[in-house]
């Protein structure tokens, strides 16, 4: 059997490219012409490499049952070597015969005839010089030979005989040749597809050369596997017992080889072929077994669960029947069929395996799995079945543990891990975790002081030490508040241990819920402004995490048309059409760049986090100036000069975060400030393209089994018609759709080893509390601001009704003025009256008496009564 060179294949198609490029015109190539030339060389080694990567292990496969079978041939025939002489010395009787043709042909001058026995000539000198015997090219030369006796014969009978003329003679020429070289896509060039190529048929590109070779290198190794299948069947079926069973230990030793050295893709081909040939040898439960572990540890899971559990049925007494039980028992585990597992655990105990090491992890395994889907007590039966001595005793108490806070039994639990914690020697990690299991136990069970003594045994390097801050925080907080009164609450601890889980652990899942703990806190402590920070922090994140859904999004719409140029891209490159590539190549590289920015937009130095970095800075440098001035005005030059020192590094520091230099190729990074908003859109993003992905590989599985049984249908017809043409085509779909089944196979394995992952942050949960507790402070500031209001309002009140009776008084005062007055001014005027007519009495007496004499004689006045104080009071 002869194996193709892969080297002339790969020269094969390097003529072809440099044929096609030459019949094009021979002008200075453009940049689009190198780059399509770069580009299709490298389709040419990718479509190269592809193929012989797939075809490595049928290929190693086949060359072992080739010297298998050699051996065989080797053992039972003898005089080997005096055959092999034989061989040769008959093929130098017929060169030497081929040499004698020529001779007496020449004076015929046949090009024809003379080019054929060059041809047969140089094919025994070939075949002498590689030294192999080849029985199918020795039938070739004797066919040609014979050949050349009929044209010697005709010459004989009629020497003016045209024999490049006869068509009977010419066809038997060619064929004769085809056997000689024995032709294919490996040694054929560019110039026989377009001799082959009729006139205004369809252009012959490189893909039509690929595809060819491809079906080519099918149908040769399925007539080379034909032919080691009927030379193994023509062996056993002449062969006695003892070689039989030779051939049968030869097959599995070599099996067996190739699993110890990990050859495990091998291994499994010859497993299957043993199983599939020595059915007469009986019991072959060790052959499926190694057959199932080796498609196990090719992470083709669904194909094992077929073997283990043929294996099972098949053999319920093997004892292989617990290894495989417990393969099973692991694959529905990873596949999350966990009533599989149960199930699966209860055969494996009526085998009757207790007490070992295989015991105890197949109990563990059940144990895990009904407590994932959340049988309890069934968990907790399977579980308390491991022995003290197991290696996995530990970790079977705690998941105990699990099952019984699952059922609400917290005492149990917490007396079991007691138990685990104080009188085991544990890793300090898994110890640390243990004591953090025993602390939130008491939380929930209302001991606060109780959690925060477990909290203190836990060492600092603990891997969820953050989850053991925030236990600390919200016990000490739920200590706080049980105290009556609010005057009596010390939040100091409180807020020491969130501050510290917010400073040191950026990227802990619980951050969100410590600054909504702290936003509280403060908020009871009257610190409106740090608390609104907090909750709108919270609050925030929620669109930050609906921007990054968007985002995930777009990349995922820009990586469905990446995927599509680059397919225009390989379709322009197969059709040989380069206009089409060049527009494909364009759009690829125009989309490329913006794909990159969405891809690792997180990643990305520029961010919004400078920005705020900025503001702090600034206000560091507002209370340093304050501090500054007080500094001068008590005369203290020594903290001066540190104030300035200190002023001159943030300078230099916000000289260096520059927010307006263009950003790199990453772009502007959203989600620097809130780190957990995209950890969350992240992972939910990628859960959903798993879901999905697990969803299209069941489909296309059920498509290729249900298609493989209508080949086997068709097959089966085939056969019964005598088709064997139609056959062979069935044979190779069948292949190909196997190979594709034990692909899909190993993807499905890798879907559901990449888990479906959780996260404690949250972020709805959060946010929420944080729009509320946004809302209670405005609303306690609006209900503070009107309580003030209104005791403003009623000291207002008051103050203008002692003002109303203020004036009140003070206008009763001002009228009893004004009646007195008015008294008092009647009272002057009439005094004045009184006087003004005492004068004119006074003056009319004097003017009369001045001037006229009188006869009267007056009497002396009367002497008028003296007036008393109060009399010379109304007076006035």
């Amino acid at each position: 059997m002869i194996r193709k060179n892969p080297i002339l294949v790969f020269s094969a198609l390097l003529i072809f490219l440099s044929l096609s490029f030459a019949q094009e015109q021979k002008t200075v190539p453009s940049q689009q012409e190198l780059l399509y030339r770069s580009a299709l060389q490298h389709y040419v080694d990718k479509l190269i490499a592809k193929l012989s990567a797939s075809s490595i292990g049928q290929e190693r496969f086949l060359v072992q049952q080739i010297r298998m079978l050699n051996e065989e041939i080797r053992a039972r025939v003898t005089g080997v070597e005096t055959f092999r002489k034989n061989y040769f010395e008959l093929l130098q009787q017929r060169l030497a015969e081929v040499r004698a043709l020529k001779r007496r042909l020449k004076p015929y001058n046949s090009s024809r005839l003379n080019e054929f026995l060059e041809r047969v000539e140089n094919t025994i000198n070939e075949t002498l010089r590689m030294g192999k015997v080849d029985f199918q090219r020795q039938r070739a030369i004797e066919d040609a030979i014979q050949l050349l006796y009929v044209a010697e014969e005709m010459i004989k009978m009629d020497p003016n005989a045209q024999i490049d003329k006869d068509t009977e003679f010419t066809q038997d020429l060619k064929k004769t040749e085809q056997k000689l070289t024995k032709q294919s896509l490996a040694t054929l060039g560019y110039e026989d597809y377009q001799a082959s190529a009729v006139s205004g048929a369809k252009r012959i590109t490189i893909y039509d050369l690929y595809k060819e070779w491809e079906l080519t290198e099918r149908v040769n190794y399925q007539l080379r596997w034909t032919d080691v299948l009927i030379i193994k069947k023509r062996l056993l079926k002449d062969g006695s017992a003892t070689e039989r069973e030779r051939m049968f230990k030869r097959e599995l030793r070599h099996a067996a080889e190739a699993f110890n050295f990990g050859f495990y893709d091998l291994a499994e081909r010859s497993f299957g072929e043993i199983l599939n040939t020595y059915t007469f040898i009986g019991k072959l439960d060790d052959v499926r077994f190694y057959k199932g572990l080796c498609n196990f540890l090719l992470d083709r899971y669904p194909a094992a669960r077929t073997d283990f559990e043929l294996l099972v049925r098949d053999y319920p007494q093997s004892p292989f029947a617990p290894q495989a039980y417990k393969y099973l028992m692991r694959i529905e585990n990873e596949f999350e069929n966990y009533d599989k597992v149960v199930a699966y655990y209860q055969k494996f105990v009526q085998t009757g395996v207790q007490g070992s090491a295989l015991y105890d992890e197949v109990t563990f395994v059940a144990g895990a799995a009904a407590l994932k889907a959340k049988k309890y007590d069934l968990a907790i039966g399977f579980l308390n079945r491991i022995g003290r001595s197991s290696p996995f005793y530990s970790q079977a108490l705690y998941l105990v543990t699990e099952a019984y806070i699952g059922v609400g039994n917290y005492i149990e639990a917490e007396r079991i891990l007691k138990e685990l914690a104080f009188n085991h020697h544990l890793e300090p990690d898994f110890r640390d975790k243990v004591l953090l299991k025993l602390g939130l136990i008491q939380y929930e069970l209302g001991n606060y002081r109780s959690a925060i003594d477990y909290f203190n045994l836990i060492s600092p390097s603990f891997s969820q030490y953050d989850r053991v801050l925030l236990g600390y925080a919200w016990a000490h907080f739920k200590i706080e508040m049980e105290k009556p009164y609010a005057g009596d609450r010390d939040f100091s601890a409180v807020r020491e241990y969130l501050e510290f889980l917010i400073d040191t652990f950026y990227g802990s899942d619980y951050l969100l819920e410590a600054r909504t703990l702290l936003a509280y806190v403060q908020q009871q402590q009257n610190e409106v402004n740090a608390a609104l920070r907090n909750y709108r922090y919270v609050f925030e994140a929620r669109d930050v995490k609906e921007l990054s859904d968007e985002i995930n999004e777009e990349t995922r719409v820009l990586g469905e048309y990446l995927d599509l140029a680059k397919k225009i891209e390989e379709k322009g490159l197969a059709e040989e059409k380069p206009e089409i590539f060049t527009r494909a190549y364009k759009l690829r590289t125009r989309l490329y760049k913006p794909y990159l920015r969405f891809r690792y937009l997180d990643l990305s130095s520029h961010g919004f986090a400078v920005q705020n970095e900025m503001d702090r800075l600034k206000e560091q440098l507002e209370e340093l100036q304050r501090l500054k001035k007080i500094a001068k005005e008590r005369q203290r030059k020594d903290l001066y000069k540190k104030i300035e020192n200190m002023e001159l590094r943030i300078y230099q520091a916000l000289n260096n975060l520059r927010i307006d230099r263009s950003p790199e190729i990453l772009g502007i990074n959203y989600f620097d400030v809130h780190p957990l908003a995209r950890k969350e859109s992240v992972i939910e993003y990628r859960n959903k393209e798993i879901l999905k992905m697990r969803q299209e590989i069941r489909q296309q599985r059920q498509e290729i089994i249900k298609r493989l049984s209508q080949l086997d249908i068709q097959i089966n017809q085939a056969r019964k018609e005598k088709n064997y043409k139609k056959l062979v085509a069935l044979e190779l779909s069948k292949e190909r759709f196997q190979d594709l089944l034990n692909k899909i196979d190993f993807l499905e394995t890798q879907s559901y080893k990449s888990d479906i992952m959780k996260s404690a942050i949250n972020l709805n949960k959060w946010s929420d509390f944080g729009a509320f507790g946004l809302t209670n402070v405005k609303f306690n500031i609006k209900t503070m601001t009107s309580s003030q209001i209104e005791e403003m309002q009623r000291k207002i009140e008051a103050i203008n009704k002692f003002l109303e009776l203020r004036r009140q008084n003070i206008e009763h005062k001002i009228k009893q003025i004004n009646n007195a007055i008015v008294v008092m001014t009647r009272k002057v005027r009439r005094q004045e009256r009184l006087r003004k007519r005492e004068e004119l009495m006074r003056q009319f007496e004097e003017s009369y008496f001045d001037t006229h004499d009188t006869e009267i004689i007056y009497e002396p006045e009367p002497q008028k009564p003296e007036q008393t104080g109060e009399t010379k009071t109304n007076q006035q």
